[in-house]
């Protein structure tokens, strides 16, 4: 017989094992509420050792790739570079007070747009932070950081969370850290994440809501445990949203393994909803900031959601598998053996290994389900990846490899059983068209690894103690170093296979230094605006580059700046969230951009990006920020037809819209729809010559502007350059472009070149007449403000005695904005045609606004609602624990049972 030391808590009804071999402990729910139980030093201790091997691991694959920051090639791909990196360093400009607005408000981007959403969405978590001591030229190096140290911390938390799950061994800490290492450098981390470095901290939050459920159904640590909630939501909310799903599993999870009574159960669910409902109040002013702001954006039809067969989905367990449909699984060959061998391991209560062996499937059938899918992304459609969940997976599979292995090294009979799984999953694998031999070949190599060191820990047990230890202690050395090795190349050939499949943008370098000197050597805000024109490096250059324009990719791109945006004849891209800058000289001088950056190549065309170019800045003259336009009634509305709409928001008419022709370029007649507009379709042998004409007629010496947002291709004014378009209905959207001059006969003809199908929309050309519009702007800078102040989140204007009508800031009207004339009252800011508008009362001569983000109010009502109820609730359990139990026990009181020895 052998002897368990017992400890029973009168407060949740379970019983609690410490020390002895714990192979019957099954889920039992164990007992901290009492002193001295654990020590942290342990849990500590593998927590570190993790967070070392995942750093390493990651920092190693990328040398192998020669990636930033350990080689020449770039990482920022996709989003990385187009959205987080100029965040990043719009965010490096704030913490130095350097920014163009302050958190509340952004002046760069979008003319004007809310900044706490995007800072609570994007930056929340305090690992943002870590951009502060660098340089902001090394703003990539930062983020680089970020990602490294935020995997680290996931693999550091998981291996504490396990380390917490058993008392067994002193080499579990060792093993822990194996366990979190796996987790932390999981597929989904290193192939999705690593370039969405905010979906990281949902790697993070998993586990500790993991750890909040345990201390929950323990009835212990309700302030820690409310905190982790709090922690989890506040840091990225999006991601928390699939943490609180897999935590919720485990919950069912560990409470159906339980042997346990109803009331015990239901208890320990009530505490978990009472800490979940606690953190999320604390987070509140986040998640409701976040919750507003996404209620206003700018909204974006789901991609359809297409399941992955069992090829693709078995093949990404594999180590270097890639593919951007479907779910990044891959968690180590070692973590997805000791979780296939919990089956069949005698060791495990039956009740554990079933609940387990059934959660497990039913997650992953849950993920490619389309109705369980939309549960996931709270009922509605994920836009982009489809398996932005995976982590969870790659999670439960870890905890259910430790679930086994905790028990010390399972019975031959698991071992078979997960080797038999694990060749089947090889052999479906492996007609998967994306698996290489390489990959097979990894699995293989790693698998028989393991089945050395297996052999060479049966024959270790045939020795004494110490040379078992030592045996242990140099297998468990070795069976990290194969994982870390593994996992190194898993990330070297993501990275590669990644970079050939995702848009990249370079290292900030010289050129892109030259190019911000340029752009806030001209700036005069708030005087005027200085663009720093079309897309140069990415999506976001006010915010990386400086200046102020329109330029703004966000997830929370408000919809009151793309609709405006639009009906003027700006382009986009990313399905509208997206919007790109405008070279026009009559939205320039109604949005108040003064100075323009524009980067020339060979042959005058203006680049669309290019290190190297030359840049040239230019100068237009604008209205001020703030103008004044006369009363009119019925109040003004946008129509169809941009070059009316850009007439409308300037208040003169300097445009001629000329009838067209449609023609081939054999001169055959072409018919439109009747909608005039014209459908093009791609010449099947490329680039051999213009298919479509435009025929039309100006006046001499007015420039020759063409409006066609979903054609892709070429256009070219006779005499003139070619214009590259690059529009594609419901993706992309071209801006209107320049072609050049009318010439003296007035006669155009503007010849067409469609790389895909598209369409050219009847009025397609404008003919801007310069001197008209030289007289529009001379009118609206004698009759707007005189005086304009701009301090973080408000605007203030001195204007003309006795103004009347309107007075427009030129700001898109998103909502937070109040106004007051003098020392009125405020109010809510009114709308001018999509722009900030004040109705003036011809008496007041100046005016001021300030901007109150959505949500802020009420979430922090909310949070300090949460922390004297969650006080109050702690109090009132903590007495009603203390009625129950009487008397407080020593800890090292314990009750002694008998149980066969093994």
């Amino acid at each position: 017989m052998t002897t368990e030391e017992v400890q029973q808590s009168p407060a949740t009804g379970f019983t609690y094992l410490q020390g002895g071999d714990g192979l019957t402990r099954g889920a039992r729910l164990r007992n901290r509420a009492l002193p001295g139980t654990r020590a942290a030093g342990p849990r500590a201790g593998a927590a570190v050792m993790a967070a070392l091997l995942a750093a390493i691991g990651l920092c190693a694959g990328d040398t192998a790739a020669g990636f930033f920051p350990f080689g020449a090639v770039t990482r920022s791909v996709s989003d990385l570079g187009n959205q987080y990196i100029p965040f990043y360093a719009y965010y490096w400009d704030v913490l130095h007070g350097h920014a163009r607005g302050d958190l509340i408000m952004n002046w760069a981007s979008g003319f004007g747009s809310s900044y706490l959403p995007d800072a609570f969405y994007y930056l929340a978590s305090p690992f943002s932070l870590l951009v502060a001591p660098f340089a902001r030229d090394q703003v990539d190096l930062a983020v680089y950081v970020i990602t490294v140290a935020k995997i680290a911390s996931g693999a550091a938390v998981m291996a504490w969370y396990l380390r917490c799950l058993t008392f067994r061994g002193r080499l579990h800490s060792g093993m822990a850290a194996v366990f979190g290492a796996a987790y932390g450098l999981c597929g989904w981390a290193v192939t999705d994440a690593a370039y969405n470095p905010m979906w990281l901290d949902g790697l993070i939050a998993f586990p500790l809501l993991c750890l909040a459920v345990e201390w929950a159904t323990a009835g212990r640590r309700p302030v820690l445990g409310t905190l982790c909630v709090a922690f989890a939501w506040g840091c990225n909310f999006y991601t928390a949203c699939f943490a609180t799903v897999g935590a919720a599993v485990v919950l069912i999870t560990r409470l159906a393994a339980e042997p346990s009574s109803l009331r015990d159960r239901l208890h320990a669910c009530g505490r978990s909803l009472l800490y979940g409902a606690f953190g999320m109040g604390l987070a509140s002013p986040i998640v409701l900031v976040v919750y507003f702001g996404a209620r206003d954006t700018w909204p974006v039809d789901p991609r359809p959601f297409i399941s992955v067969d069992a090829g693709p989905l078995l093949g990404r367990l594999l180590p270097g598998s890639y593919q951007f449909s479907s779910p990044a699984l891959f968690v180590g060959t070692f973590a997805l053996f000791a979780a296939l061998t919990l089956p069949f391991n005698p060791a495990v209560s039956v009740r554990t290994r079933a609940v387990w062996t059934v959660a497990i499937p039913a997650v992953l059938a849950s993920m490619l389900w389309e109705p369980s899918v939309r549960v996931w992304y709270a009922f509605t459609n994920p836009n982009g990846s489809s398996y932005r969940e995976a982590f969870v997976l790659c999670g439960l599979l870890v905890v259910a490899g430790w679930t086994s292995f905790s028990r010390g090294i399972p019975h031959p009979f698991a071992l078979a059983g997960g080797a038999a799984l694990l060749g089947g999953i090889v052999w479906t694998a492996s007609g998967w068209e994306h698996t290489t031999p390489e990959m097979l070949r990894r699995a293989a190599v790693t698998a028989a690894a393991g089945a050395l060191l297996y052999g060479m820990l049966t024959l270790a047990r045939r020795r004494g103690p110490r040379v078992r230890r030592g045996v242990a202690v140099a297998l468990l050395t070795l069976l990290a170093a194969v994982q870390t090795a593994e996992a190194v190349a898993n990330v070297a050939d993501v990275d590669a296979k990644r970079a050939e499949h995702l848009d990249h943008h370079a290292v900030w370098g010289p050129w892109d230094e030259r190019l911000r000197t340029i752009v806030t050597s001209a700036d005069r805000w708030p005087s005027y605006r200085t663009d720093p024109g079309l897309v140069r490096m990415t999506a976001n250059d006010p915010q990386l580059i400086g200046g102020e324009g329109a330029e703004y990719y966000s997830s929370l791109t408000s919809n009151v700046l793309i609709d405006t945006l639009h009906h003027l004849g700006f382009g986009w891209m990313s399905r509208g969230r997206a919007p790109r800058s405008m070279d026009n000289p009559v939205t320039d001088a109604v949005l108040a951009i003064g100075a323009r950056a524009r980067t020339v190549v060979t042959g005058g065309l203006q680049a669309p990006g290019g290190n190297g170019a030359e840049v040239t800045l230019a100068r237009r003259p604008a209205a001020p920020l703030v103008t004044v336009r006369p009363p009119s009634s019925p109040e003004p509305r946008y129509g169809t037809s941009p070059f009316r709409n850009q007439e409308l928001l300037l208040g003169s008419h300097v445009y001629d819209i000329p009838g067209l022709r449609y023609l081939t370029n054999d001169g055959t007649e072409l018919q439109p729809n009747l909608d005039g507009s014209l459908v093009t379709l791609p010449d099947p042998v490329p680039d051999r010559s213009y298919p479509y004409v435009l025929r039309a007629t100006c006046r001499p010496g007015q420039e020759v502007y063409l409006n066609a947002p979903e054609f892709s291709g070429r256009a070219t004014l006779a005499g003139g350059e070619p214009v590259t378009f690059t529009g594609v209905a419901g993706a992309s959207r071209a801006p209107i472009q320049r072609l050049g001059t009318v010439p003296e006969t007035g006669r155009l003809k503007v010849k067409l070149r469609p790389r895909l199908s598209g369409t050219v929309p009847g009025g397609a050309i404008g003919c801007l007449d310069a001197a008209l519009l030289a007289e529009a702007v001379r009118h609206l800078q004698a009759t707007g403000a005189t005086r304009i102040h701009v301090s973080g989140h408000a605007i203030s204007a001195t204007l003309p005695p006795g103004s009347t009508g309107t007075a427009v800031v030129a700001a898109p009207a998103i909502r937070g904005w109040t106004c007051s004339l003098g020392n009125g009252a405020r109010r809510p800011a009114g709308r001018f045609l999509g722009l900030l508008a004040v109705p003036l009362d011809g008496k007041a001569s100046s005016l001021s606004c300030s901007f109150a983000t959505p949500g802020l109010g009420i979430g922090l009502l909310a949070a300090g609602a949460a922390v004297p109820a969650g006080a109050a609730l702690c109090l009132l359990g903590r007495r009603h624990r203390q009625r129950r139990i009487g008397p407080r026990v020593s800890p090292n009181r314990s009750i002694s049972v008998c149980r066969p020895s093994s």
